[in-house]
């Protein structure tokens, strides 16, 4: 199985990305989010929002360990040869996920804090102070610093739209 994680700060293109990888190269695309956390936050009829998922996420990283959601994820790729995955928080979160890979990348899409803070949408924190401050609790919290350290391969995203293709294509390529 080839699995691409992919990890970057908020809005700086993970999910750009992935839906690319998807569309193109016909990789099977997962999120932690969406495809683990909200999952366990219906069972535990929880309202899913972002804030309630951060909370709900630490609290469970807290109880049970930072790879809690790793298994979950694992469980979930194992019938497939390509995936693509956005969202892990955590180094221990990956360790059941590249136990089943035969080919495994961590990608990093870096992005200046400027465009970053420019492709917010409705849902992000509308004040660069509260924007930010996210990227702080996952460094801080979440030992997402060691994720973003852990990239073999990193890709800009401070251009077009039509540049940022172009270094997937190129990266899909080599791998």
């Amino acid at each position: 199985m080839l699995v691409i994680v992919v990890v970057g700060l908020a809005r700086s293109g993970k999910d750009t990305f992935a839906n690319y990888v998807e569309a193109k190269y016909s990789f099977k695309k997962f999120d932690f989010f969406r495809d683990v956390l909200v999952p366990l936050m219906n069972e535990q009829k929880l309202k899913v929002t972002k804030a309630n998922a951060a909370k709900f996420g630490n609290e469970m990283r807290k109880r049970f360990g930072m790879g809690v959601f790793g298994e979950k994820m694992a469980q979930l790729i194992r019938n497939y040869d390509k995936v693509v995955i956005t969202g892990v928080r955590s180094l221990e979160e990956l360790v059941p996920i590249e136990k089943q890979a035969s080919k495994f990348y961590i990608v990093r899409i870096d992005a200046s804090n400027e465009n970053r803070f420019s492709r917010r949408t409705e849902l992000d924190p509308q004040t660069q102070e509260d924007f930010f401050a996210r990227d702080k609790d996952d460094i801080l919290h979440k030992g997402f610093d060691k994720v973003l350290k852990a990239a073999t391969i990193s890709i800009a995203n401070n251009s077009t739209l039509d540049e940022f293709y172009k270094a997937i294509d190129e990266l899909m390529q080599r791998i």
